[in-house]
């Protein structure tokens, strides 16, 4: 099976950018894009920058370790960057809201994915295989 490097980093952008669009939307912010990208940008660093630092991206031993450094660490870079450089509070209940979502949402999907790619990559015996047909 070929392994594509840039589907799990676009899927945790997806999970960043829906993030930001959910609370956009139950807080009826709409700035347009000079506003999206001044929360994106300090959320986007950090997490990056720490999946970088703990090679979330390039290995696939002790993922859920190294995405939970990602979440945690990428999270204490995005406050210092929040609110060092833009408007923004240092510490809020977006802080704990974000590292909520991104639990839920980054592991969500790569458990999802294993789950699928378990099930493709399981040997299909006699009985399951006479059922399919």
């Amino acid at each position: 099976m070929i392994r594509r490097w840039w589907v799990a980093p676009l899927a945790d952008l997806a999970c960043i950018v829906t993030f930001i669009l959910v609370g956009a939307g139950r807080h009826s912010i709409s700035e347009g894009a000079g506003w999206f990208f001044t929360v994106l940008w300090p959320i986007a660093v950090g997490w990056y920058g720490v999946a970088l630092a703990t090679r979330l991206y390039t290995r696939a031993d002790h993922w859920a370790i190294r995405l939970a450094v990602t979440i945690g660490a990428g999270t204490v870079v995005m406050s210092v960057l929040r609110g060092g450089f833009t408007d923004r509070p240092w510490v809020s209940i977006f802080t704990v809201i974000f590292v909520a979502w991104m639990l839920a949402t980054a592991f969500g999907w790569r458990a999802i994915a294993r789950a699928i790619t378990a099930r493709r990559s399981a040997p299909t015996t006699p009985a399951t295989s006479s059922r399919r047909s």
